[in-house]
């Protein structure tokens, strides 16, 4: 097989909006009341035209800015697939590091934040605003590393990953930074769920009623299997969260 191309991700987020349609009329019609709908980018939303891998600018099919571009229409679509389906609807998303603005290879050209993974809601945000049919919908762009949000008396954080320390496997990294977070009294360190990127596979551990929940990418990588033998069953992570906590997960 080859590297998914532009084309490819593009189908694969239109299908998984019809799914998601689909879902979510599933649930209600068992019972499940959906009455807010959150979209939230964990990051790597486009990826950089150099600086991660030695072949990256061979590799790149389109400039950063027609990424940035496809990446704001299909944040578009995706709203607009779901509009109808909830009287209130969040959008957001948190930075990663493939969307960093870099000058070389690990050297970022102003801060980690400036970073067009969250400039992307941004912008959709600005779109939306003041437009009739978009009044129910709430953009939310963090001004840290990582977005907590207070949904259905549950505390809820949104981090892509990258910016963990110490040594160990991705479980080791996430847990040893909620743990810190906690100790330093940080937002983060309050959740009840934490939701992760970066780490490209599907993971679900829960301790005394607090679960990490790590998204699988949403496309594969030749680069990953070449190196590791691994690669990811990508899709996009959905879930429902109520005052009972979360239920119904399921990749798309």
């Amino acid at each position: 097989g080859t590297d998914w191309g532009v084309d490819q991700t593009v189908e694969y987020i239109k299908e998984a909006i019809v799914k998601a349609k689909q879902n979510i009329k599933d649930l209600k019609r068992l019972g499940t009341v959906i009455d807010e709908i959150y979209i939230i980018g964990l990051g790597d939303l486009l990826e950089n035209c150099f600086g991660f891998f030695e072949h990256q600018s061979y590799n790149i099919e389109i400039t950063r800015s027609e990424q940035e571009h496809i990446a704001r229409l299909m944040v578009l679509e995706i709203l607009d697939g779901l509009l109808a389906l909830a009287p209130t609807i969040v959008i957001g998303g948190v930075v990663g590091n493939h969307s960093e603005y870099r000058s070389a290879k690990g050297s970022v050209t102003t801060t980690r934040l400036d970073n067009s993974d969250t400039a992307i809601f941004q912008i959709v945000g600005e779109i939306i605003e003041g437009r009739e049919r978009y009044k129910h919908v709430k953009t939310v762009i963090p001004d840290d590393f990582y977005l907590t949000l207070e949904v259905k008396t549950k505390r809820i954080s949104f981090y892509h990953g990258h910016m963990t320390g110490g040594g160990g496997n991705a479980e080791t990294k996430i847990m040893n930074w909620l743990k810190n977070q906690a100790m330093a009294r940080l937002p983060a360190g309050t959740s009840d769920v934490l939701v992760t990127g970066h780490y490209h596979h599907l993971r679900v551990l829960t301790e005394r009623g607090r679960t990490w929940i790590q998204s699988p990418s949403l496309d594969t990588s030749m680069e990953l299997e070449a190196r590791m033998g691994l690669t990811t069953s990508h899709g996009v992570l959905t879930f429902t969260l109520s005052k009972d906590g979360w239920d119904n997960l399921k990749i798309l």
